[in-house]
């Protein structure tokens, strides 16, 4: 019953990249004999570089040599360097730096990190990279996968980065170093030229950073939505986030000053950004992580460049001028330097604005049109997009209203806005509960597009929930806790789960007008049967990710690894224990 078959693309799959998603870099005939010639033709340099302009550099013994020597090596061991400087690592020319980066990312020999700020989409961006191969199983952080050989600081120094960054890549493609508070050690001593990283930072307004809010700010200064006077004027005066970007980037942590910040420190900034292989917008995060795929040869299978939302601007949630201003001035540094790195972002969001000025509100649905642009007659569109040809006719389906709770003849659909139609069947005497499941899923389908159904994932715990849910933020609104609830769930809408029967509609309805996805985990027994659940209502898409049931029980937590020991140190004894242990049969 799945929606996709896996057995069947096995065969496509086979040649995936290993080694945390590497790929070969061959010619253009499939081999390496000749990696200096496909490097050049790869990037047209013409004559513009020759290969007296480069050397290869050997992993095992530490040597430069000539390119003519590098078919007698497999590609792993092969990066290319400049012969500009003596130090093999550090290039004079970042362009220089950056094509040898990427090459030896394609082909396994470096290491994707991002230098995450935190409120700087980096749960996002891990989300989207664990798509692509292999990541640390703690938010890209770290975790208990990661290998022993590696110390677990961050940032690393100099002579470090090269050894640390080649252990990694033989485990995982990408990594990411969080830094909410100040790194323990100034991140520019860190080798961001070495040909074994290719270092990503995202950058974002820094109002719009404040804005992101969490639990501790909410502590301190209430949710934002209900913060009264006194308490935004306290979160204006708060000091503990005052040029956010600056402290951490800068070596003296400088920018603690707010207004009295000097251009010096800014200047200081901007130097360790310009160091950086890539810098990418928040603004249009989903172009410029397909821009930063297109650079380094793989793709988002989940990408969505529909998914930035029309959200109310700094100015208007703060809701005080003099208050912004305030903000403003504390931040200026921190605000000049993401203007200023606009300039170096991979995608300039500025030019997407008018492209995706028609992007669908309402949690990400989108308005049901027929050929000729228009909902005047929602059936016959509906008819037309399915092909139902004489299989369906007009006299099987009504118009359900959401005001009236009535169903309609579909003649009368074009005096309603699209958001209040819903088609039901007139096979049954209950709306929402249909005989043919084929029948209720096209219904329900054509509603979430209309806006008018919400998709909820029946989360099994370990069965890729948080994946789920972090594609499911770049298409629209979702809770704010892991797609499960938060602090802007709706007041209206119970927080309980399941849903009774009755219940469903109102409840689908209701959180459809916030959100266009939401979760429901269940890692203990659910309280009622999901039985109950009227799973054929019109206004609910739902969908389960299902998993083998061992390789779910390896997926270990901590809990299980507090029980019975890390998979890779359990003595037989242990394993045993595991696998008679009763908490997880037949989960």
């Amino acid at each position: 019953l799945s929606l996709v078959n896996c057995s069947a693309l096995e065969d496509e799959n086979s040649d995936s990249a290993g080694n945390g998603g590497g790929h070969e870099f061959v010619d253009e005939n499939g081999t390496d004999d000749d990696i200096f010639t496909s490097f050049n033709e790869t990037h047209d340099f013409d004559d513009e570089f020759s290969a007296e302009d480069y050397s290869v550099y050997n992993n095992e013994t530490g040597s430069k040599e000539t390119p003519d020597l590098v078919g007698e090596k497999s590609s792993q061991d092969i990066i290319l360097v400049t012969n500009n400087n003596t130090d093999n690592n550090r290039f004079n020319n970042h362009e220089d730096v950056r094509l040898l980066q990427i090459e030896n990312y394609k082909k396994g020999n470096a290491l994707l990190l991002n230098i995450h700020i935190t409120h700087h989409a980096g749960t996002t961006f891990c989300a989207a990279m664990k798509q692509i191969g292999n990541t640390p199983s703690n938010a890209c952080n770290g975790g208990d996968d990661w290998p022993e050989t590696v110390p677990r600081h961050r940032p690393w120094e100099y002579d470090e980065t090269d050894r640390n960054a080649i252990e990694l890549r033989k485990v995982y493609h990408f990594i990411s170093w969080e830094f909410g508070k100040k790194p323990r050690s100034p991140l520019v001593d860190v080798n961001w030229e070495s040909p074994h990283l290719v270092s990503v930072i995202v950058m974002k307004d820094p109002i719009d950073r404040r804005l992101s809010g969490d639990g501790g700010i909410n502590r301190m200064f209430g949710k934002e939505e209900e913060r009264t006077e006194e308490q935004w004027e306290a979160f204006a005066k708060y000091d503990g986030s005052i040029n956010f970007m600056l402290t951490r980037l800068t070596p003296d942590r400088c920018g603690t000053e707010g207004e009295n910040t000097t251009e010096e420190c800014l200047e200081t900034g901007k130097e360790l950004l310009r160091r950086f292989t890539y810098i990418l917008d928040v603004k249009c995060l989903d172009e410029g992580l397909e821009a930063l795929a297109g650079e380094l040869g793989f793709s988002l299978p989940y990408l969505n460049k529909d998914s930035g939302k029309t959200q109310v601007s700094a100015r208007e949630r703060i809701g005080d001028d003099e208050l912004y201003e305030f903000i403003l001035r504390r931040n200026q540094r921190d605000f000049e330097l993401y203007e200023w790195s606009k300039g170096l972002s991979l995608v300039n969001c500025s030019a997407l604005e008018d492209e995706n000025s028609d992007s669908a509100g309402n949690g990400g649905g989108h308005e049901f049109v027929d050929e000729n642009g228009t909902d005047d007659d929602i059936f016959t569109s509906f008819n037309e997009t399915h092909d139902f040809d004489d299989e369906f006719s007009a006299e099987d389906y009504s118009v359900y209203n959401n005001e009236t709770g009535s169903k309609e003849t579909p003649d009368l659909v074009g005096e309603k806005s699209s958001q209040d139609i819903i088609l039901v069947t007139n096979n049954n005497t209950d709306n929402n509960r249909f005989n043919n499941h084929e029948d209720v899923r096209l219904l329900q389908i054509e509603n979430y597009k209309k806006g008018n159904a919400l998709l909820l994932n029946i989360h099994i715990t370990h069965h890729a929930g948080t994946t789920f849910c972090a594609a499911m933020k770049q298409i629209g609104n979702t809770p704010s806790n892991a797609c499960n609830g938060g602090d802007d769930w709706p007041e209206t809408v119970p927080r309980h789960r399941p849903w009774e029967y009755d219940e469903t509609d109102r409840n689908a309805i209701e959180l459809r007008k916030v959100y266009h996805f939401i979760s429901w985990e269940f890692g203990i027994i659910p309280p009622i049967p999901l039985e109950n659940v009227n799973w054929e209502s019109p206004h609910l898409v739902s969908v389960i990710v299902m998993k083998d049931p061992i390789d779910r029980r390896l997926s270990g937590d901590g809990t299980i690894l507090k029980m019975f020991g890390k998979e890779k140190y359990r003595s037989e004894e242990q394993w045993w224990e595991f696998a008679e242990y009763d908490g997880s049969i037949n989960f």
